[in-house]
């Protein structure tokens, strides 16, 4: 399958053993499915990838499997760095540089939190000055982080003290920001979305690219989405939206995180367990879950036969 211009990416995630140690050997597994179902990268040790539920290592284990089992394909490897420590995202970063990862990521601290663009590139300048040869993203995703400040702006006043800043992954429904940010330099700077209820609107308002849950499992609609787009099928690219946002809530009832990786393993790729906070389904559950997912499914051919 050729490639579009318009790029999905997608949070890899962390793969447990029942005991909850990691499973490296699920690594190569996604990998082959991403290629087969044309995405174009990893975004690895994001909110997927439970990173904060991971230590350092176990973190620095796992870019380094990614760039290893992404080395013969042409997967990109992105690695999210952040931390709430950021002598810690710099090691991430560093180490993410010298494994041969394509681009570095990193969401700012969550706790002690950045109060405004000054303190936010403040943050971010020595995490993206440790991998100076590769492309920096910032991470925004305020619903976590409760961070919410201006990205344009941001974008606009970084630019100088980080000089590989790259752009955003904006996992951030405020569309008239995302407008803002598009607009920074004349579109200079690669906005990745990241609301998978609302690709439609951010291929529409100009993103080239996107990182999100559900391309791990449904990408194929969700190229569909964008093809009925650029055809000029806006009825059947509103339709596939629609049919992912069904999806979307239908995982949300059983918890998010722990139904993804249990539709993972529907499909032959089993991701393991969540780790705490986070809890895992019953029997009961993944049963009713699989039911209802698989049902959900079975109507999708028809509206991807309209493109």
């Amino acid at each position: 399958m050729s490639r579009s211009d318009f790029e999905l990416i997608a949070p890899p995630h962390a793969p447990f053993h029942s005991d909850g140690s990691l499973n490296l050997e699920v690594v190569e597994q996604l990998a082959a499915r991403y290629v087969e179902t044309n995405i174009a990268g990893v975004f690895v040790s994001g909110t997927t990838g439970e990173s904060s539920s991971l230590t350092v290592e176990e973190r620095l284990t796992l870019a380094r499997r990614w760039c290893e089992a992404s080395r013969n394909t042409e997967l990109s490897v992105i690695i999210q760095v952040g931390h709430n420590c950021v002598a810690d995202s710099c090691e991430m970063a560093k180490h993410a540089q010298w494994e041969g990862a394509e681009a570095v990521a990193t969401m700012a601290p969550s706790f002690l939190k950045p109060a405004s663009i000054e303190d936010l590139i403040e943050c971010c300048a020595p995490i993206a000055a440790a991998a100076p040869d590769l492309p920096f993203y910032l991470y925004d995703i305020p619903v976590l982080t409760n961070v919410r400040l201006p990205l344009d702006v941001f974008l606009q006043k970084a630019k100088d003290r980080i000089p590989n800043l790259k752009g955003l992954k904006f996992t951030n429904p405020d569309l008239v920001l995302l407008q803002e940010c598009l607009a920074v330099d004349d579109g200079d700077f690669d906005i990745l979305f990241g609301c998978d209820e609302i690709l439609l609107a951010g291929a529409t308002m100009g993103c080239r690219g996107a990182v999100g849950s559900t391309y791990n499992f449904a990408a194929e609609q969700n190229h569909r989405l964008v093809a009925a787009l650029r055809s000029g099928n806006l009825a059947t690219a509103r339709r596939l939206q629609l049919h992912a946002v069904r999806r979307i809530r239908l995982l949300q009832r059983f918890g998010f995180l722990p139904a993804s990786k249990a539709v993972m393993s529907f499909l032959g790729i089993d991701c393991g367990p969540v780790r705490a906070p986070l809890k895992n389904l019953t029997k009961a559950e993944l049963h009713q879950l699989r039911s209802e997912y698989e049902a959900l499914e079975a109507t999708t051919p028809e509206l991807v036969g309209a493109i």
